[in-house]
Formats: C-alpha cells, sequence, structure tokens
C-alpha cells in the first residue's frame, strides 16, 4: 500500500517573524454546523538542523483545556506531528509518517474563546488542508495488538496526591473494546498528558524512560502503543491518576514481535535490538519485563481485528507563504 504519494516540492524561504494572519479558508464544519478556522494563524519553517543535536526538541503548549486556551503553539514541529494531533492519530494509525519529518515548523494560532477541543482540532485540520494543501483517506487493515492487563502480583502504580495540572482532555476512545472488532475506533492521540505534546519518553543510546505525573492507565495504553506500533487497549480496570516512572532498554518493535510469536506469556525472553543498532544497556530491562517489574502491569496479546489507518493523498512539502 502506498501511504505517501504525489508530493510536489516548492522551494519557498521563511521570513524571520512570526507575524499572526487570517487564518486559512476552512472547508470543514464545526459542532454547531458552522466553517471553524483559527482568528489568526502563522506557519514558519525553520532552517535545517545541522551536527549533533540530542533527540527531538519539539513542542506543542496551548488550546482548550490548558492554561493558555487562546494561543496555540507548536515549536519545531514535523507536519507528521501535526497530522497526527489535527486527526488524533496514533502512531500505527499512520506508518507513512516518516515521509513528513524532513522539515520543521513553528506554528501559532489564535483560539477564540470558547472553542471546544473538536472544533480546536477542525481548525487545525483545516490550516493544513489550506497550507499544505492537505488530502487524505482511510483504510483498513488487519492487525493484532495487545491488552494492558494487571499482573497477578497486583498493581504497583503510584497514585498521584498533590493537585493535578490543568491540561488537554484525552479523548483516545475506545480502540478496540470488547465487540467492536475495531483498532483505533475513538482515534488516540500522541499525547501523554499535558498539551497533547510528546509522551514523555526520553531515549539515549538504545535505553528509554518516561515520566509523568497525573496519569491514567488508559495514557500508559497510548504511549505503549506508540513506542511498540501496535495498538494497546486499556483493561486494568483502574480508575486513579498515577505518577508514572518506567526505564527500559532495547528494540521496543523486536520486543513486540518476540513477544507476540512467544504467545505473550511473561517468560519472553531477551528482547535485544536489532543486528547493528547502538549496543543496550545491559542493566535496564526490556520493555515488557519492565512493565511487569516496575509498574505491575503487563501485555497480554490481543485478538486479530482491523485497524483503521491514515493515508496520506497529497501533502505539500512546505506550506504557503504567510
Amino acid at each position: 500500500m502506498l501511504y505517501f504519494s504525489n508530493v510536489k516540492q516548492i522551494f519557498w524561504t521563511a521570513t524571520a517573524g512570526l507575524t499572526l494572519i487570517a487564518a486559512a479558508y476552512a472547508q470543514t464544519p464545526g459542532s454547531k454546523g458552522k466553517v471553524v478556522e483559527f482568528d489568526a494563524a502563522s506557519i514558519r519553517v525553520n532552517e535545517p538542523e545541522t551536527g549533533f543535536h540530542f533527540g527531538s526538541s519539539e513542542s506543542s503548549t496551548g488550546g482548550p483545556g490548558t492554561g493558555d486556551p487562546g494561543m496555540y503553539r507548536c515549536s519545531k514541529c514535523t507536519l507528521a506531528t501535526l497530522v497526527g494531533k489535527a486527526f488524533e492519530l496514533q502512531n500505527y494509525q499512520f506508518p507513512g509518517r516518516t515521509a513528513f519529518t524532513a522539515n520543521t515548523f513553528d506554528v501559532a494560532a489564535k483560539v477564540a474563546a470558547g472553542t471546544s477541543a473538536e472544533d480546536f482540532q477542525l481548525m487545525l485540520q483545516n490550516l493544513l488542508k489550506e497550507r499544505f494543501g492537505l488530502t487524505y483517506h482511510y483504510s483498513e487493515k488487519k492487525m493484532r495488538g495487545y491488552n494492558l492487563v494487571v499482573s497477578k502480583g497486583g498493581s504497583k502504580l503510584k497514585e498521584s496526591t498533590d493537585a493535578a495540572p490543568q491540561a488537554a482532555p484525552n479523548r483516545g476512545g475506545d480502540q478496540h473494546g470488547p465487540g467492536t472488532g475495531s483498532f483505533g475506533r475513538g482515534g488516540g492521540g500522541f499525547q501523554g498528558g499535558g498539551d497533547h505534546g510528546h509522551t514523555g519518553v526520553v531515549s539515549f543510546f538504545g535505553s528509554a524512560r518516561y515520566r509523568a505525573d497525573h496519569q491514567t492507565t488508559a495514557d500508559l495504553a497510548r504511549l505503549l502503543s506508540d513506542q511498540l506500533g501496535v495498538p494497546v487497549d486499556d483493561q486494568t480496570g483502574l480508575t486513579g491518576k498515577y505518577d508514572v516512572s518506567l526505564n527500559w532498554t532495547g528494540d521496543n518493535t523486536s520486543s513486540a514481535a518476540n513477544h507476540a510469536a512467544a504467545g505473550g506469556g511473561a517468560g519472553h525472553g531477551d528482547h535485544g535490538g536489532a543486528d547493528g543498532a547502538t549496543p543496550r544497556d545491559s542493566s535496564a530491562p526490556a520493555l515488557f519485563d519492565a512493565l511487569q517489574a516496575q509498574l505491575g502491569l503487563r501485555l497480554v496479546a490481543a485478538d486479530q481485528a482491523t485497524a483503521r489507518i491514515f493515508v496520506v493523498d497529497h501533502a505539500e512539502k512546505l506550506p504557503t507563504s504567510n
């Protein structure tokens, strides 16, 4: 299947300023039948990074449900990140996302008072359609995933005790709940809390760690889904908010494949990285082991179902000018 096609290269020099302008002409109706658009929006193209830099420096803040509901900003974000946020996609739903990571952008958009989270997403979708010429469709794909459950020894999650920070709601919905037969039915998202920005994962030389407060087990399931590249559904039955700390190492994709081949049991063995990958820290466990040892949770193979996959038909690599 072709996930990325007909991309036309446009050479465009970005201006240094970040001047807000009237938003693009929107075509998608909002929750009340109106056409929704940002009050004003600007997209600036960043210069390509040179030399060594540590991981991703993307930052996504503001918008409905956050501490700054009137202004949305996305700094050094790729088109893949913007598309994922606009359509609430999890990584497995957007397998063609690597084709949209060559350039990074600074986005600033003024959001009208009282804008709902649903209308905010429509505004971002409309902006991408107008400025990048984005067209797309959905396809269906058979896929196996995992259920996140509590281990026999019980949960080791630490319940949050202080006041939760104001955050945008996670509306991932039921990914493959009983009887639905469909992964990604609710869309999911890249968010791990806060302003729907990063998942909170920091990776370096084959090891990774995740730190986040006031997280639900549904938030954790979305994180695991993005790390493994397959659907993960929260079946823990836990309803609290937790301060999550998780350390692991190894190639997550290989781990998932090996674990599935082993039948999803706890004794899945050592899941090292692929040949030629950065050597992992032998003192840290693989993700499946870390989840059980550190959080008292485990992943069990789920029945095959139909995943809803996002396919880009066309998108410009650079936006039209402000």
